[in-house]
């Protein structure tokens, strides 16, 4: 069964505008690809209500309520859970990994990792910590010779609300706010790179901001005391700003801009999300852990479909605690399509407030995976 988000959206639409359409579809679905050009499966989820499904391949909530309300009449929603799935059927893109990106993964950066772990149960803070283990010896044995990481905005001020990257020479800073100025960190930049990068970026036709000083929090402190294989490899702050601006596609499309300067660069590059999954900051919802949602995210980079994310509104991520889930959508963007997760842990962890995991992305899968369907089509062809 083949998918095209695009073309099931215009089958509803079409069908909203026209009743004879519709009851011509709803009487014999296995007439749409001549009367809609969509499989006659997809036609059948629409006319038979199933919004979680629409939903779940990126359809906004505007589109996807015809099918209940309007096309069965189903005035309550009532057939409707509102639940995230992951559909097994659609198939998994061919990877299309840019050419010197040697490692991907993501991990939370709760700063009570560090500043005081024996909040959370110890088994618990174990697990998690043997997953950054994983991941360290990871990044070690992949040898970068620089690291983008993305982080979110927490203590820094910048001149703009836009995605910011650090073109310093070195970045420092420690979790004071935490009281542990003893958990510090300086970096070394990439000041040359940074810059080819803001400009891939400006090429895409986006924004972005490149701050000369970038100061360190635990956003970057915690994953990077934790991960970073030596201390003089050089590493580009890439941070986002979500109380100022939240576009989950803007987010995927920063980093699909970044392919082109990392396609060119010539270095060995390793990217690092870090941040969330579930994670609420506002009074009264600290604590909370959407463990439903979290499984649901971890599950779509586990099966290769992690850029579906991207296409969520972002109402229900907002309204699941994932903001900084938009640092996980630029590595998604740099690393592209296809792309296969080992979930290496997740806890939810009340005390220190949200759902902590750790993701490596297995890019020698992806580029095997990539190799057999180049010498498939070799061979078709």
């Amino acid at each position: 069964m083949s998918i095209d988000k695009s073309a099931i959206e215009r089958a509803i639409l079409e069908m909203a505008k026209d009743v004879e359409l519709l009851e011509k579809v709803k009487a014999a679905p296995e007439r749409a690809p001549e009367l809609l050009g969509i499989d006659a499966e997809w036609a059948q989820t629409i006319v038979s209500g199933n919004r979680d499904r629409l939903r779940a391949i990126g359809l906004n909530d505007g589109v996807t309520i015809l099918v209940s309300r309007w096309f069965n009449d189903d005035l309550g929603d009532s057939t409707s859970s509102g639940g995230f799935i992951v559909d097994d059927s659609i198939p998994v893109p061919t990877p299309d990994l840019p050419r010197n990106l040697v490692f991907a993964g993501g991990c939370s950066h709760v700063p009570d990792l560090l500043a005081r772990p024996e909040i959370d149960p110890p088994e618990a803070v174990e697990r998690l910590l043997a997953g950054y283990e994983k991941l360290a010896r990871d990044i070690a044995a992949a040898d970068p010779d620089v690291i983008l990481v993305s982080a979110d905005c927490h203590f820094q001020s910048f001149e703009t609300g836009h995605f910011v990257l650090g073109v310093g020479e070195e970045h420092s800073g420690s979790m004071e706010f935490f009281k542990r100025p003893d958990l510090d960190l300086k970096l070394k930049g990439h000041s040359e790179f940074a810059a080819e990068l803001a400009r891939a970026v400006r090429a895409h036709g986006l924004e972005v901001e490149e701050a000369p000083k970038v100061e360190l929090d635990h956003g970057l402190i915690v994953p990077l005391r934790l991960l970073l294989p030596r201390p003089d490899l050089p590493v580009i702050p890439i941070i986002t700003q979500p109380a100022r601006t939240f576009s989950p596609f803007n987010a995927r499309e920063f980093g699909v801009a970044m392919r082109d300067a990392i396609e060119n660069c010539g270095l060995k590059v390793a990217v690092l999300a870090t941040g969330g999954l579930s994670h609420w900051l506002d009074p009264g919802h600290f604590g909370g852990v959407d463990v439903e949602f979290d499984t649901y995210l971890l599950k779509l980079l586990s099966t290769g479909r992690g850029l579906d994310m991207c296409s969520l509104e972002p109402y229900p991520l907002l309204a699941h605690g994932q903001y900084e889930i938009m640092n996980w959508m630029i590595m998604l963007g740099i690393t592209g399509p296809g792309v296969f997760g080992d979930v290496y842990s997740y806890e939810p962890m009340e005390a220190s407030g949200g759902g902590w995991t750790v993701v490596n992305m297995d890019l020698d899968a992806a580029a095997q995976q990539a190799a057999a369907a180049e010498r498939t089509a070799g061979v078709s062809s």
